[in-house]
């Protein structure tokens, strides 16, 4: 009986000696991530004295150029209470960047809404299964862009922001 218990006892600390090593690994692994995270709230603090950050991603979509436009994205408070979506473009070397055009905020209420971009594209594309819809930037557009599948294909479909008009860009994906 004392060799079982000590078996089990044995097990349960390699037990948790692997998950305490998958739990460093995750951190490890994120920590570049989530300094981006922290830049952007940080330089969104900064520049336009927003508060209560949600809801952000991470875009990147290349540019005709060959190189990756790199923005994080969150929905925030501005100074009036507010809320508003906020673009923070990234070099590539992961930083903020800085002057005209790193920071960029729009009034939610002035522009569209996930939901009604969803609505859109369903009346636009009734049999295309929607898998993701983030906001964005093309071709120096604020956009919602709509990840989705369409029979055998996958697409990238662009909507304006603003107006919810689509950009004269559709992304075909290889079959893979």
């Amino acid at each position: 009986m004392k060799k079982k218990k000590k078996w089990i006892w044995i097990s349960l600390l390699i037990l948790v000696l692997i998950l305490f090593g998958l739990q460093r690994y995750y951190v490890y692994v994120t920590q570049d991530q989530r300094k981006e995270e922290a830049l952007a709230i940080q330089v969104a603090q900064e520049q336009l004295g927003i508060t209560s950050p949600d809801e952000l991603r991470k875009y990147v979509w290349g540019d005709k150029n060959g190189s990756d436009n790199i923005y994080w994205t969150m929905i925030a408070k501005n100074k009036d209470n507010q809320d508003v979506m906020v673009w923070v473009k990234f070099d590539n070397n992961n930083q903020p960047v800085q002057g005209k055009g790193g920071v960029h905020s729009e009034l939610l209420q002035n522009g569209m809404t996930e939901e009604q971009i969803r609505t859109r594209f369903s009346s636009e594309i009734p049999g295309g299964e929607i898998k993701r819809i983030m906001p964005g930037v093309v071709n120096n557009i604020y956009v919602w862009q709509v990840y989705y599948k369409d029979g055998s294909h996958n697409y990238y479909r662009f909507y304006r922001f603003s107006n919810g008009e689509q950009v004269d860009l559709v992304y075909t994906l290889p079959n893979s």
